[in-house]
């Protein structure tokens, strides 16, 4: 009989192996370099207006909102040894006022011949990996930027910038193999999503990483008690080259884990029954002279959603479930949502022009359908050495159904209770004005 081969056996045995390597390697490539400290970073002030149909949960009104669109400060330390081999050590603070988690990577990285190692609080191949529409474009980054800050997507949309079962930010071990003939290998394991820091072991509950949360589509506004997953498998191929004038990057990202959910509201404490998450993205981009046109493809299939329609919320007046409360419905009987997107863009001196358009859709029912369609507009202008302006348009329309809106209504007055709204149908055209600084 065939033996299954544990995940941490095959990430630590390809680790192990390249630890090995660099310390056997013998010829000398520089002279070696004690560690040294280099600090940099960035911040991001943005202008935001929105018009948009749907004014409820105290989004509605064209006035400007302004807000820190992202901000980091990175403090690296790093040096090489006398056989070429590098290694660093990287903590990132998030230097946003009011921010959850004010350290956003802490990890120690080796490169060599052998490739790169990375173990802490660290992004996996899932995003450093694909080049699609989404990763072209300047301005406050669109669909995965500001835009979520003032619109108010319908009940049952999907965002659409990563797969379901992302690890993001949580504790992981990562390897990149060297490039060879252009192709590129990238392998991380997660042993629990939810699990950042010096945080201890603990499998049976979701731990206090908000960044885990599946997507609101799925398990509307209910961050803190999200599905997560264990022996989480990240995997990644990319095949880069270049050509006169010509580029190109073609990437395939891959993603399995055991998926949990904890349900805590009733009954003390039980779990409910997920399908394990199984998505995969692919990117394309290509690059002529100053233009760029890239696209991406996400598919879910049916991760971390539910097996079954077992899930009820409760009465906040009683520890029993409440009559008709059942929080998700019949979305078990859908899909967790496909997504693309294609864009361009196009460099000319001090100035970049950028357009992507992305649609998702998701089934959140046996027949039934929850969609966004997504247009964004970018400007950017390099001003000085190390000062950017931009401008960024979105024209946003998301759609949905009345299942899917009694669900995430549901679902919002049986555990939040702040008398938040569920959104039908909604459309809304985005201005946005901001400054990039880095160093």
């Amino acid at each position: 009989m065939k033996r299954e081969t544990h995940p941490f056996k095959l990430i630590a045995g390809i680790t192990l192996s390249c630890m090995l390597y660099a310390a056997s390697f013998t010829v000398v490539h520089a002279d070696a370099q004690a560690p040294t400290l280099k600090i940099n970073g960035y911040t991001i002030v943005n202008a935001i207006s929105a018009k948009q149909q749907r004014k409820d949960n105290g989004k509605g009104g064209v006035d400007p909102y302004i807000g820190i669109g992202a901000s980091d400060m990175y403090f690296t330390v790093a040096g090489k040894a006398a056989n070429g081999m590098e290694y660093k050590y990287r903590i990132v603070f998030e230097t946003i006022p009011g921010s959850s988690f004010y350290v956003q990577k802490n990890y120690i990285e080796v490169n060599g011949d052998f490739g790169t190692v990375q173990g802490g609080m660290v992004t996996g191949p899932e995003d450093t990996m694909p080049e699609s529409g989404a990763d072209i474009i300047g301005g406050a980054n669109g669909i995965d930027g500001s835009l979520n800050s003032v619109y108010n997507y319908s009940a049952g949309v999907i965002k659409g910038v990563n797969f379901i079962g992302e690890t993001k930010k949580a504790s992981k071990v990562v390897f990149y193999s060297p490039e060879v003939m252009g192709f590129q290998l990238g392998l991380a394991f997660t042993p629990n999503t939810s699990h950042v820091g010096d945080a201890s072991r603990n499998n049976a509950i979701v731990g206090d990483n908000p960044a885990v949360g599946n997507s609101s589509g799925i398990y509307p506004n209910y961050k803190s008690l999200a599905p997560y997953g264990t022996r989480n498998i990240t995997y990644g191929l990319t095949y880069k080259g270049a050509v006169d004038k010509w580029s190109y990057t073609l990437a395939a990202v891959g993603m399995t884990e055991k998926s949990h959910y904890v349900d805590v509201a009733q009954f003390g404490q039980r779990q409910v029954p997920i399908n394990n998450a199984n998505s995969y993205q692919l990117s394309a981009c290509v690059g002529y002279d100053k233009w760029k046109v890239a696209a991406g493809w996400i598919d879910n299939g049916k991760s971390r959603l539910p097996k079954d329609n077992s899930l009820y919320g409760y009465s906040t007046s009683s520890s029993s479930p409440a009559p008709g409360t059942l929080l998700l419905g019949n979305s078990y009987l859908g899909n967790s949502g496909k997504a693309w997107n294609v864009g361009t863009s196009y460099t000319i001196g001090a100035y970049q022009f950028a357009a992507t358009y992305h649609r998702t859709d998701r089934k959140t029912d046996a027949s039934n359908k929850a969609t966004s369609d997504i247009i964004v507009t970018t400007v950017d202008l390099n001003a000085l050495q190390g000062l950017k302006v931009f401008g960024e348009v979105d024209f946003i329309s998301t759609k949905t159904n009345a299942g899917a809106i009694a669900v995430q209504q549901s679902y919002m007055t049986n555990t939040e209770n702040k008398g938040n709204k569920a959104i039908g149908g909604n459309s809304a055209t985005v201005f946005i004005l901001g400054t990039k600084v880095s160093f």
